[in-house]
């Protein structure tokens, strides 16, 4: 009875034949609809310039435990495989009833034209697992190229390049299109470099709005820069204001007083303010001062000797020379000083004399002239 079989797993071969006529490709697993048997099948590449009549391999098929189900030849004849054409995918080369996991290839010998070539001593070069590319990205590229199949990055290694479709083209097979999904190798990079460049351009652009409106950190950084900014032109343009301390208020201007004409001193006050300048005046009957701005003594006095030694204690002025007469002067003493203190000295008895004298002519003038 016959079945369909439908695909249930496939992958791509991660090495090739370096110098090899033949690139083994895939492998693919097949499943019977009627009994489940898992069909094992193998896709090949002819890669020479000449036709392939024929190609013979041996195989292994392991199960999930490594354990070998099936090792055995396989002949693929009455080829007619021209130059970057597969085959091999219709044919089974074994039928399981149990899992297949993996399967191992190795080439025997290819027929160029009826011609044998033997592929035992060519070497197996291991490849780079195909990148894949972003869902969007893949996406926009299927949709510019047309070509639902690319899902890969394309690259370019040392031996060959890959398609985005995620075939390997060997430098062996000198192509240009992927034999695969029918690519054109240079369209594919200069699409997908278009769209990646797009892609980063509206990926900024939208970057840039992001933080434009959420970033509150950059919001806050730019507010700042704006409010430093407008502060040093305002301190350009007008000079800053004296500062006051918040506990101490700023000065008032005193209210306006008309200046009254200072009144006329007699003789004894000018002569007081002259001679005594900063308020202090002696006293007579002690030759103590007061003085209302002192603070160093308790009651706020300072002592002075007698008029008989002219010296005076000042334990803060103790250095200064001593100054004679009444009213003393704290800068110097002069000529007009001694002069001063002669007139008091001899005023009193003078004054007593003439006073005397005048009672005296008075009598004489009542009781005896007249």
């Amino acid at each position: 009875m016959e079945q369909n079989f439908s695909l249930m797993a496939q992958s791509r071969a991660n090495y090739f034949t370096a110098g090899s006529p033949v690139q083994f490709v895939r492998v693919e697993l097949l499943k019977g609809d009627v009994n489940g048997e898992i069909a094992v099948c193998l896709t090949f590449k002819n890669i020479s310039p000449e036709t392939m009549t024929g190609l013979v391999i041996h195989f292994k098929c392991k199960d999930p435990t490594g354990r070998i189900l099936c090792e055995d030849d396989f002949y693929y004849e009455q080829l007619e495989a021209r130059p970057g054409e597969m085959f091999g995918s219709d044919d089974a080369v074994y039928v399981s009833d149990t899992s297949v996991a993996s399967v191992e290839i190795e080439q025997d010998r290819a027929f160029l034209n009826g011609r044998g070539v033997d592929l035992r001593g060519y070497k197996r070069v291991r490849l780079p697992a195909p990148r894949v590319l972003p869902g969007s990205i893949a996406r926009a590229l299927q949709s510019a190229t047309n070509n639902p199949a690319l899902t890969c990055v394309p690259q370019d290694t040392q031996y060959g390049w890959f398609c985005a479709c995620g075939a390997f083209h060997p430098n062996e097979e000198n192509a240009q299109v992927c034999s695969e999904c029918g690519g054109d190798r240079g369209y594919i990079k200069s699409s997908l470099t278009r769209l990646l460049e797009q892609a980063r351009q509206a990926a900024e652009r939208q970057q840039r709005e992001i933080n434009a409106v959420v970033d509150p950190q950059a919001a806050a950084a730019a507010t700042a820069a704006a409010a430093q900014q407008a502060i040093n032109h305002q301190e350009e343009q007008a000079p800053a204001a004296p500062y006051y301390p918040p506990q101490q208020p700023a000065p008032q201007p005193a209210p306006y007083a008309p200046q009254q004409a200072a009144p006329a001193l007699d003789a004894e006050a000018e002569r007081v303010q002259r001679y005594a300048p900063q308020g202090r005046l002696f006293e007579e009957e002690t030759g103590e001062y007061t003085d209302e701005y002192s603070e160093e003594s308790e009651d706020g006095t300072r002592t002075f000797d007698t008029e008989e030694t002219g010296e005076y204690t000042d334990e803060y002025t103790a250095e200064r020379p001593a100054r004679r007469g009444r009213y003393a002067d704290e800068e110097e003493e002069n000529e007009e000083d001694v002069v001063a203190e002669r007139i008091i000295r001899l005023a009193p008895p003078i004054t007593g004399v003439i006073c005397a004298l005048i009672v005296a002519v008075s009598l004489i003038y009542h009781f005896v002239i007249a």
